[in-house]
């Protein structure tokens, strides 16, 4: 793929990815009864611009179906169709096409095959509705300087906000011309909450050297005094009522502008004598703004004209630009910030060295400062380049959105998904590494988790099955949770079938608890259906879930009652690129911990070590601690004078509500560590997450905290207790030897 097709494909996605989410919301809206124009002319401006687009790179499919769903679009903004269950599911389906036709594996069947079949369907899905005989001429008590300069569009937003019997007002505004797009961005979001803004026209005072004058026509259901008094504190701002009748309500808002080259004079309020009507005739008239010439810009509307639009709407440029970096690019840099590091770690021991040599005071005064300078500019850089990788996780969402309402309609289900924490940011790498576990969490909560409307009804629930996905930080760690309130998962169930299908045998089932069993569901290959689904397929699903997440240095739970639903809840580190650790040592190897994961680290006699079952525990404040021993762990020889030690190191570890503590020998301080992947004979090491390099060309291992933590909550699960079990309880499991057996 050349360097052109690889840029067209990133910029097409993030359009692409837009359409889509103004898709959903327009289906959220039209669930309630109404939509928001400025949504459906977000829709229309984004597959407006890949049609550019593909028109700039040669693309003839994508092009062909972004004008087709231009037409589409077109007409729902004029009110030629209406935006139904079914137009909608066709411009979904022209997004799933959009992703085939950028797929190079797939491009040419679905240029040739889908493409023209989508094309033939949207046709006849979308066949204009016969006229409702709209009033053509209701609209002549406005000035015609004014009709002239509105687009087809806009006359017909101006037509349905009076069919809503809203009253029109014409709201003169100036703008510095330096900071217009602010000025107009600010002024419109205030106007939203009470109506539609329609457009913006040039105003008759036209520009100034210092300032843009416009007219913006403003719909609204709030009487001239709330309006009036929405906009009293802004300035180089008048607000007039448009009404049929022959009369117009006077400047109602005034604030003499300070740098304004002509000031706006005030003028007193006047109730009209006259109710408006929307549909009321007569000449109506209103002092206009001359129409542009040809060579003046044509202001654009509120929500966009239909094509003929420049002039002010160019100049609402985004207010957050954003510039689209190959990730290649800022690893080179993470790992460049890496090698900074060891360089300033080997400083520091050089600066150790040149004191305790006795070295000159002022040299050692120069170095420690220009150290102390080279970790700040070091941390700016560091957090610089992270910030840059960091993505929202709506990225992700927005997708399994359309997974959900796709899926829906295959499984003949009713189910809404509620989204939250679609502004939580994580590394790039994650984000996309996420897709697929996330996917199949889903497909699991909606085939296997929801039950079919009757069902529900007759337990008693909503006829609609409800998803919950939610993203929050937590600490310095992410929560990605996944929840249904369908049926649940019945342990009993679970347990039968793994004993059928021998992943347990009936001694291991008697030992295990209900958590254990249940986690069952992450066996390899392990599914309670006899047969697969084309949904949630043949149960390799959930093993591939959890491997994927411990990939990411992550872990995950999972809850269940039977009946009221499950929830699924991964916890992740917000960036894999670069991390603070603890360097530690265990028989004279020398490891890495994230930080990120260190509750506290504390030195332990070794007679305060208890065996239970076989395992080491500690009590830790009145609370039972699993103990995993990391010489033992990675059989690593343990030598002579480590066995001798009388005291250990226990660095306690958490993911979620789980600890347990690391048993190592010595503690060698912090360091900002770039993690790089591991090759592949050490890759499937469990409990390695990754390699760095220390100073002094030291190359050492990261240890993953989220295998070590299943590790030992495994151990203290198999010894008979719970972990953060009460001390009373560990002790007493000490009389007891041999798994499975039962406490009396």
């Amino acid at each position: 793929m050349d360097a052109n097709s690889t840029e067209f494909i990133a910029e097409a996605q993030e359009v692409i990815e837009t359409f889509s989410r103004n898709l959903l919301e327009l289906e959220a809206q039209s669930r309630s009864g109404s939509t928001d124009p400025d949504i459906l002319n977000a829709a229309f401006r984004a597959v407006h611009s890949l049609k550019g687009l593909a028109g700039l790179f040669g693309a003839t499919g994508i092009g062909g179906l972004s004008h087709a769903l231009e037409e589409t679009l077109d007409a729902l903004r004029l009110g030629k169709i209406e935006l139904s269950r079914d137009v909608l599911d066709v411009l979904f389906e022209g997004v799933e096409l959009f992703g085939r036709l950028l797929d190079p594996k797939d491009h040419e069947h679905a240029e040739q095959a889908l493409l023209p079949a989508f094309l033939e369907r949207l046709a006849v899905i979308t066949k204009p509705k016969a006229p409702v005989g709209e009033v053509k001429d209701n609209l002549d008590w406005i000035d015609e300087g004014i009709r002239v300069q509105l687009s087809e569009y806009e006359e017909h937003r101006l037509r349905e906000n009076l069919r809503k019997g809203r009253s029109l007002y014409r709201i003169h505004a100036a703008f510095d011309i330096l900071a217009i797009d602010v000025g107009i961005e600010a002024l419109k979001e205030k106007l939203k909450a009470h109506g539609e803004v329609i457009t913006y026209l040039p105003s008759v005072d036209g520009f100034s050297d210092d300032s843009i004058e416009l007219d913006i026509l403003f719909g609204s259901s709030s009487g001239y005094s709330e309006v009036s008094s929405l906009l009293a504190d802004e300035e180089k701002v008048s607000v007039h009522k448009l009404q049929p009748g022959g009369a117009s309500e006077p400047a109602a808002v005034v604030v003499t502008p300070t740098a304004a080259p002509e000031p706006v004079m005030p003028i007193t309020p006047v109730e009209p004598a006259v109710t408006p009507s929307p549909s009321g005739d007569g000449g109506g008239i209103i002092e206009p703004p001359e129409p542009p010439s040809p060579e003046e810009p044509r202001s654009g509307g509120g929500g966009g004209g239909s094509g003929n639009s420049g002039g002010v709407d160019v100049s609402l440029r985004s207010l957050s630009q954003t510039v689209r970096v190959d990730l290649r690019r800022l690893d080179v840099l993470m790992n460049l910030v890496g090698e900074l590091g060891v360089v300033q770690a080997n400083l520091q021991s050089v600066f150790s060295d040149v004191r305790q040599l006795g070295g000159a005071a002022d040299v050692s005064r120069e170095l420690q400062i220009q150290i102390r300078d080279m970790e700040r500019k070091l941390a700016l850089l560091q957090q610089g380049i992270l910030d840059v990788r960091m993505v929202p996780i709506e990225q992700v969402f927005d997708k399994l959105a359309r997974v959900v309402r796709k899926l829906s309609r295959q499984l003949d289900k009713e189910i809404r998904l509620n989204i939250s924490g679609r502004e939580t940011v994580l590394d790039k790498l994650i984000v996309e590494e996420l897709s697929d576990p996330l996917m199949h969490m889903i497909r699991n909560c909606m085939d296997h988790g929801i039950e079919q409307p009757d069902e529900r009804v007759a337990a008693g629930k909503p006829r609609a099955g409800k998803v919950d996905l939610r993203a929050f930080q937590k600490g310095n760690r992410v929560v990605i949770e996944v929840e249904d309130d369908g049926g649940g998962i019945d342990w009993r169930r679970i347990r039968e079938v793994g004993i059928e299908r021998g992943v347990i045998s009936n001694d291991d089932a008697a030992g295990m608890s209900q958590q254990e069993i249940i986690n069952l569901i992450f066996a390899p290959g392990f599914s309670t259906r006899a047969q697969a689904s084309e949904v949630s397929g043949r149960g390799v699903g959930m093993d591939v879930v959890r491997t994927n997440i411990a990939k990411l240095s992550g872990m995950i739970e999972v809850t269940t009652e039977v009946g009221r639903g499950t929830r699924f809840s991964i916890t992740l580190p917000v960036t894999l690129a670069i991390i603070q650790a603890l360097v530690i040592q265990s028989s004279g190897h020398t490891f890495c911990i994230p930080l990120n994961s260190v509750l506290e680290s504390i030195m332990v006699e070794t007679h305060e070590i208890l065996t239970v079952e076989g395992h080491e525990v500690i009590t830790l404040r009145e609370r039972t601690l699993p103990l995993v021993p990391l010489a033992q762990l990675f059989n690593l020889p343990v030598p002579r004078e480590t066995r001798a030690l009388q005291r250990v190191y226990v660095v306690v570890v958490g993911l979620a509500q789980h600890r347990v503590g690391l048993v190592v020998d010595e503690l060698l301080g912090q360091q900002d560590v770039v993690i790089k992947p591991l090759g592949s004979a050490l890759r499937n090491i469990p409990g390695i997450a990754g390699a760095t390099e220390l100073g002094a060309n030291r190359t050492v291992l990261l240890l993953d905290v989220g295998r070590l933590v299943d590790e030992g909550i495994h151990q203290a699960e198999s010894s008979g207790f719970a972990p953060d079990a009460p001390r009373g309880r560990a002790r007493a499991r000490k009389e007891y030897a041999g798994p499975g057996r039962q406490v009396t």
